[in-house]
């Protein structure tokens, strides 16, 4: 890989925070953040997520796309995709998922569910369609993370959250 500058401060919080990263977003923003959702439909994982630790007979899973926006600026700050194991995540947080516009961590918080994150991996890797959120070229990078939430003791949602590098680069004043 070319030479790629080192994350910086904030993009290392960023990428290791195991808390809301909407919160965090609209901290460094100065700004709410909307969540503008590209996608969602019911479907099974086929395997796909091995991070999730299903049975073949059980992987009915929900997908979700999203990007995180800010509300004044309409400036798009983060991508995400996540996968949701329908048989182990609450019918109140489904609703929430497929009625409302809210974060994954938000309707979590709201619904006071005890939760684990465990941070699986942090990359770069070339932007493909998911630059055109952004309004990068598909070879531009995307600096990435991936992480599950883990609720009664089972994987229940695994995120990919993606940014450009140039995000993130020094703190607002």
């Amino acid at each position: 890989m070319e030479d790629v500058p080192a994350f910086t401060r904030f993009q290392r919080m960023l990428l290791g925070t195991d808390g809301t990263v909407t919160h965090i977003l609209e901290a460094y923003a100065d700004e709410p953040i909307d969540v503008v959702k590209l996608q969602q439909e019911f479907g099974t994982s086929g395997g796909a997520h091995p991070e999730l630790e299903l049975p073949a007979d059980d992987d009915k899973v929900l997908r979700r796309r999203v990007v995180l926006r800010g509300r004044q600026s309409g400036r798009t700050l983060l991508y995400a995709e996540a996968v949701v194991v329908l048989a182990r995540a609450a019918p109140a947080f489904l609703d929430g998922l497929l009625a409302t516009d809210k974060p994954i961590g938000i309707l979590l918080a709201e619904l006071r569910t005890e939760t684990f994150r465990e941070i699986l991996r942090v990359d770069r890797e070339p932007a493909g369609a998911t630059g055109a959120h952004f309004g990068l070229e598909p070879a531009a990078l995307l600096i990435s993370r991936t992480y599950r939430i883990v609720t009664g003791h089972a994987p229940t949602v695994l995120i990919t959250e993606k940014f450009p590098p140039s995000f993130f680069r020094d703190l607002p004043a």
